[in-house]
């Protein structure tokens, strides 16, 4: 959650400032996808921020978005969601992620991924779905665009509420290409140690990702 806010603040001002050194402005507007109340509340604070949720209002499905709400943020953060959107919206969601943000608008992305290979996609027929529950067990029912069925009983769950099936596990050279090809014109990964704001990472992959939709400008 530090490492969010500290690549969210690296992308807007240049440096890395804690949440309550954050300039007051509610000129910068942004959205979070269920995003953590311990930072969400202080970003409601300082700019023009709404934190949705797929399940609940405020709602928002990422995979399907108003034009109306398109080019006009500085920010989007999603922290661990694009790991449970059904793999027909994947490219959608990407694409949507990128219209959302005004021209050097910034993407702020957490997801599980492994640093090489390929993303490992745990239901990739998916196309009518829903999951079922038989003497407390859960399973997921399939029916593929071609009519076959597929029943699946080795499912994971992030816990919470909404949508908290796991659909994949992404690879970095995937999640690259993704943005590549949803517009985004740089992709940095935060893998950097901030040990004065206690972030100190163990490894260099699922770390915050920032993807810029234009040029990198940053707010003044």
């Amino acid at each position: 959650m530090r490492s969010v806010i500290h690549a969210l603040s690296t992308e807007l001002f240049g440096k890395s400032l804690v949440l309550p050194e954050f300039p007051d402005d509610k000129t910068i507007s942004g959205i979070g996808m269920s995003d953590w109340e311990g930072y969400a509340k202080g970003l409601e604070r300082k700019f023009s921020y709404t934190n949705t949720f797929y399940h609940i209002e405020p709602r928002m499905d990422i995979a399907n978005v108003s034009e109306e709400a398109f080019g006009k943020n500085w920010f989007l953060i999603s922290s661990d969601v694009f790991e449970h959107i059904p793999v027909f919206a994947l490219d959608s969601a990407f694409s949507n992620s990128r219209k959302l943000l005004h021209e050097d608008g910034v993407f702020i992305f957490t997801v599980p991924f492994t640093k090489a290979g390929e993303t490992q996609e745990h239901f990739p027929r998916m196309h009518e779905f829903r999951i079922i529950e038989t003497r407390g067990k859960k399973f997921l029912y399939n029916r593929t665009a071609t009519g076959e069925e597929e029943i699946f009983d080795d499912l994971i769950f992030h816990g919470g509420d909404g949508m908290t099936l796991e659909m994949r596990i992404f690879s970095e050279p995937d999640l690259r290409r993704r943005l590549g090809e949803a517009g985004f014109s740089s992709v940095r990964i935060y893998a950097d140690h901030v040990p004065e704001f206690g972030i100190v990472w163990p490894m260099d992959w699922a770390v915050p990702v920032a993807a810029r939709r234009g040029s990198i400008a940053r707010h003044d």
